[in-house]
């Protein structure tokens, strides 16, 4: 099955009332994990790539191995380009025949600094025009999600406005809409505070797919009811990225107590990456299935 847009994918989850992964892979263990769990639950999903991962790897390296993995794996899939900063690298990330965009106009190209929300407008509207043009699903940001190990509140003036979002929409045009109402990137410190009130609001005025960030360590009960409240796409990073930490690092001890009673023995000690990377993997493999029962999408890649 060919590459689709988000927007196909979330229009159907924001009709019936369940919510898509996204979920972020680097490498050829975390796609494969992605896209197994997937199928394996027969649910459509977003397979993204962060701008930050230019730090990483060659984009095109990392989106044909994507490619390759998508191609045989017979269920809707959208190819996403995750906190795209700067039209410029959105760009790059089109030419490479990604599917779907986010432009996160919110923050300075630094991913510290906040934009002016008519910055925010401008270099959104600007990406939409082009993506739009080739039938990529945009994806903006309106409002200031917290960053690791810090909460953001509405006593602080970060969280989305439903009447600037319902502006946001109109004079950007884009397909979906990121909204900060209380998650946070990374992981939080205690119980976050998720502003329902605040989403049921923006909800009443905004007739387009939501989009959750900061979808790691959400108590389920908050997730489910923002599903209810009309969240499509909720993006899942760390908590993935835990479950393959923690299963490599059994596997590692595990071999240093066999290296150990090697050198004992005064045998050989063996090293196979593969024995490391397998097990994390399957645990990645795992987390994602798990989420995708949580959002409710599971058997609906019909």
């Amino acid at each position: 099955m060919p590459l689709v847009a988000s927007k196909e994918i979330l229009t159907k989850a924001h009709q019936e009332h369940y919510a898509v992964g996204a979920f972020n892979a680097v490498n050829m263990e975390t796609a494969q994990a992605i896209i197994g769990a997937a199928v394996d639950e027969r649910s459509p999903l977003i397979i993204q790539v962060t701008q930050t991962t230019l730090k990483y790897t060659e984009p095109d390296e990392l989106a044909a191995l994507i490619k390759v993995l998508i191609a045989g794996a017979g269920i809707p899939i959208a190819l996403h380009l995750d906190h795209g900063r700067t039209f410029e690298v959105v760009m790059r990330f089109l030419k490479l025949g990604f599917t779907s965009i986010m432009i996160d106009g919110s923050l300075q190209p630094d991913g510290k600094t906040p934009r002016s929300y008519e910055q925010n407008v401008e270099v959104t509207r600007k990406v939409v025009e082009v993506a739009h043009t080739l039938g990529v699903t945009v994806e903006g940001e309106l409002g200031t999600l917290g960053q690791i190990g810090l909460e953001i509140t509405e006593e602080l003036g970060a969280l989305t406005d439903p009447d600037q979002a319902v502006q946001f929409v109109e004079e950007t045009g884009v397909d979906l809409l990121a909204v900060a109402i209380g998650t946070t990137h990374g992981l939080y410190r205690g119980k976050p505070v998720i502003a329902h009130d605040r989403l049921r609001a923006i909800r009443s005025k905004v007739d387009i797919p939501l989009v959750m960030h900061g979808g790691t360590g959400t108590p389920d009960e908050d997730v489910r009811a923002a599903i209810e409240l009309g969240i499509a796409k909720i993006n899942i990073d760390t908590q993935i990225r835990v479950a393959f930490y923690d299963a490599m690092r059994e596997v590692v001890h595990k071999m240093e107590a066999a290296h150990e009673e090697a050198d004992r023995r005064g045998e050989p000690k063996k090293y196979d990456i593969r024995a490391m990377l397998g097990p994390a993997r399957d645990a990645m493999r795992a987390c994602v299935a798990e989420r995708i029962r949580i959002f409710g999408s599971a058997g609906k890649a019909l």
